[in-house]
């Protein structure tokens, strides 16, 4: 788990991060909300930095690459520039709730249907158990937490038996508060993304 809301699979060179959702802040200004430009290419740059400072060969996104139509000029421009500067990575999606307008080629993207099997994992985007018992890395939730007497929520690793849902990578995101109050389910585990670094709440 890396703090930048990423995973890293070093086996396969991989990183693994969920809930892109290109095309979010231009959607919501389409509707006359008001909010900051520039949060796809700041997804992006950090983004970069992750491959990078990885040395990945493959970026696999599991799922909700796009949020609204993909004819919208300026994220795409953004996200076409990105692929252009990593053209030997290989991007490849998981089809999330949002990727119903998603043509992959078009954004130099491999499509791998809704779920993905690879060596003890499944790729998907909806958190559901394996019914095969394979481990899971699923996104969809956004979850979230907060830190012991630090009044703000920080993006999180949510560790299910069988299953982890991955933070939003989008910083222009909600979340599914998950309470770190009380005694937490058996087999459940926080790790939130503080600054750049990962923090444990349970274990």
């Amino acid at each position: 788990m890396l703090g930048q809301r990423a995973l890293y699979w070093p086996a396969r060179a991989r990183l693994v991060i969920a809930d892109l959702h290109l095309g979010k802040s231009h959607v919501f200004r389409q509707a006359g909300i008001a909010v900051p430009r520039g949060a796809t290419q700041a997804d992006l740059d950090r983004l970069t930095r992750l491959v990078h400072d990885t040395g990945a060969r493959e970026l696999w996104v599991v799922g909700d690459v796009l949020h609204g139509p993909m004819s919208q000029a300026g994220w795409r421009e953004d996200w076409e520039a990105w692929r252009r500067a990593h053209a030997a990575l290989d991007v490849a999606v998981l089809a999330g709730n949002h990727d119903r307008a998603l043509e992959g080629a078009a954004l130099g993207m491999r499509q791998l249907g809704e779920a993905h099997v690879d060596g003890p994992f499944v790729f998907r985007h909806l958190p559901q158990p394996d019914p095969h018992g394979r481990h899971v890395i699923a996104g969809h939730v956004h979850p979230k937490t907060r830190l012991p007497g630090v009044p703000r929520d920080w993006p999180a690793f949510w560790l299910r038996p069988g299953i982890t849902v991955l933070p939003a990578f989008s910083a222009f995101t909600g979340g599914y508060a998950v309470s770190v109050e009380g005694k937490p389910e058996d087999g459940h585990a926080l790790a939130a993304c503080v600054e750049g670094s990962v923090v444990a709440l349970h274990r």
